[in-house]
């Protein structure tokens, strides 16, 4: 009776310390997968004041910003951020099967905004050129996913300001 409590008790007690560990080797690979990497997010000019600048990530957190128009920073600025964060990217990448989606999605208007995601993964890159959206067969997904790219690249801090959308024209 006794021995087969400690049986299951030890039992037990391997389950919870092997779980315990699960997730920092699975962040440690997903980190290190993440660090061959480079996700690249265009935001192009259109008619009006959308914003224009390219923000890039490496798999090592560098940040690099290049502002063209409608930004409050016109230029190239840089910042980090955690190679923890690039990993939670491409798992966005790999959750949304980028991989698999269309190179282009593209409706037949001049004044769209065009948009183009990059992700460089062990030397192979896949683009996609968005002008249109949704209402062009993109999923909702990737426009969060710029979002998301841009929160965590920081980019409101170049591309904003005074927390607003830049309305003038670009000044050098």
């Amino acid at each position: 009776m006794i021995s087969s409590r400690v049986f299951f008790g030890a039992l037990i007690a391997f389950f919870v310390i092997s779980c315990a560990q699960a997730p920092a080797e699975t962040q440690a690979v997903s980190q290190s997968a993440a660090s061959n990497v480079e996700i690249r997010l265009t935001r192009g000019a259109c008619y009006g004041f959308c914003p224009d600048y390219t923000v890039t990530i490496n798999g090592a957190g560098q940040v690099n910003y290049e502002g063209r128009g409608h930004v409050a920073v016109v230029g190239a600025r840089s910042a980090s951020i955690a190679p923890a964060d690039v990993a939670r990217l491409v798992t966005r990448f790999d959750d949304i099967e980028f991989d698999q989606l269309r190179d282009s999605y593209r409706a037949p208007v001049s004044d769209l905004p065009t948009y183009t995601l990059t992700l460089t993964r062990n030397g192979h890159s896949k683009t996609i050129l968005d002008r249109g959206g949704p209402g062009v067969g993109l999923p909702a997904a990737v426009r969060e996913l710029y979002a998301e790219i841009d929160r965590v690249a920081g980019t409101a801090q170049w591309v904003l300001r005074d927390g607003q959308p830049v309305r003038d024209p670009p000044q050098p």
